[in-house]
């Protein structure tokens, strides 16, 4: 007698085909609401199910039928991410550490002071976790200190309370370039900062990118003769936890639960670059 799949008595049997249906559909929702995975991380979890599906269905016609089937193991994918290389995988994998992101583009002191600013603002430990912006003021002229100061959040990196860096956690790219506004000279500064972020249970994540946080701004910096006048600013948060964001934190993914329709907006590539416009999608609601 041939094996024929498809003229199989037990898959012409709608009760069966809807119990296996089920199953299949259980244990998807049962991965994703485990996984917390992004927006489009449900292709994976759907891709895996076809996969169990169609091994089944192999195992079947392998062996004529349903009660002497032996199936085959089917791996899952490996749950955890990499927190001994915490940006693996992610566009800023093969970014310099920390200050070393930041590279003038000559000898000319006003990069320099310049780039003391944008470390102090982004990358100063003080800064990051005790949210004391003083290094950062005594920068600027005297005269905007205090609208900066009362508008801290849009000006530095200030990481929400009980979040912590892996170490060498922060990886930077971007450029400066030198220009001239109301008479004196102006750098304008374009730049992504990627935050790594230590998970409370790593093998509870699937995607790398979920302790991963980027920030890009642009500034214009105008160098006056008191200090630093910052203007011009325009910003992006990109894989980031949403109600920390509008508090005027950074936390990432995982320490928020994932809402519906929000979340990433799309290639991560895109969201690390500094070489298009500035991102204009909302990630958060």
């Amino acid at each position: 007698m041939q094996n024929d799949l498809e003229n199989h008595p037990d898959l012409k049997d709608e009760g069966w085909v809807r119990a296996a249906n089920r199953r299949a559909q259980r244990e998807i929702r049962r991965q994703r609401r485990q996984a917390r995975m992004r927006r489009h991380g449900g292709k994976v979890v759907s891709a895996v199910a076809l996969i169990v599906i169609g091994a089944v269905l192999v195992g079947l016609y392998q062996a004529g039928r349903f009660g002497e089937v032996s199936l085959p193991e089917v791996k899952l994918p490996q749950t955890g991410v990499n927190l001994e290389i915490p940006f693996a995988g992610t566009p800023a994998e093969q970014w310099p550490e920390g200050e070393k992101g930041i590279v003038v583009p000559d000898a000319n002191p006003i990069y320099e002071q310049v780039r003391q600013a944008l470390i102090a603002s982004r990358m100063d430990p003080v800064m990051l976790t005790e949210h004391k912006p003083d290094r950062f003021l005594a920068m600027l002229a005297p005269e905007v200190r205090d609208h900066v100061a009362k508008e801290i959040s849009g000006w530095t990196t200030r990481l929400k309370q009980g979040t912590k860096l892996l170490p060498n956690g922060v990886r930077v790219s971007g450029k400066m370039t030198l220009g001239e506004q109301d008479g004196y000279p102006a750098v304008v500064t374009d730049y992504v900062f990627a935050y790594a972020f230590e998970p409370p249970d790593p093998k509870k994540l699937l995607d790398q990118m979920e302790i991963v946080a980027a920030i890009r701004e642009k500034v214009t910096y105008v160098i006056t003769p008191e200090g630093l006048w910052p203007a011009d600013s325009d910003g992006f948060q990109y894989s980031i936890a949403c109600q920390a964001a509008k508090d005027g934190f950074l936390a990432p993914q995982f320490t928020e639960p994932a809402k519906q329709d929000e979340g990433l907006p799309g290639d991560d590539r895109k969201y690390f670059s500094v070489d298009g416009q500035m991102p204009t999608e909302n990630t958060c609601d």
